[in-house]
C-alpha cells in the first residue's frame, strides 16, 4: 500500500470517528489562540503561564541575602574599630607593666576600666 493510499484510509476512518462530536465552542478556542484585537492579545497575556524554577530563584535570594548581611556586618565592624583599618606603619605601639599593646587599643581599654570605676 502506498503512503498516500494510507493516509487517505487514515482520514477517512478518522472522519467516520470523529463524525457524531461537534466541537461547540470552536470559534472561542481559536480567538483565544489566535487573538486579533488589542484586547483579546491582551488578555492572552494575562492568562499566560509562567514556570519558575524555584532552585535557582532561592539559590539566586540565598546569595543576594548574604550579600547584604555580609555587607551590613562589614559596616558595623568599620564603625565600631576605625582605627583597626590604619595601616601597621600609622599606627603605634606603647608599652606599659611590661607588656607591648597598639595605642589605640590600650587607650580604649584604658577608657573602659576608667568609665567601670566611675561607676
Amino acid at each position: 500500500m502506498r503512503p498516500e493510499q494510507e493516509q487517505e484510509l487514515i482520514r477517512t476512518k478518522l472522519e467516520e470517528e470523529l463524525g457524531e462530536m461537534h466541537f461547540l465552542k470552536s470559534a472561542e478556542v481559536v480567538a483565544r489562540t489566535h487573538p486579533r484585537s488589542l484586547w483579546a492579545k491582551l488578555r492572552a497575556v494575562w492568562n499566560y503561564e509562567l514556570e519558575l524554577p524555584l532552585i535557582s530563584i532561592g539559590a539566586s535570594f540565598a546569595v543576594l541575602v548574604a550579600i547584604v548581611f555580609v555587607t551590613q556586618l562589614e559596616e558595623k565592624v568599620d564603625k565600631a574599630e576605625p582605627t583597626r583599618n590604619l595601616p601597621r606603619a600609622e599606627r603605634q605601639l606603647v608599652e606599659a607593666g611590661g607588656n607591648t599593646y597598639w595605642k589605640d587599643d590600650y587607650e580604649k581599654a584604658v577608657d573602659d576600666v576608667e568609665v567601670k570605676n566611675q561607676s
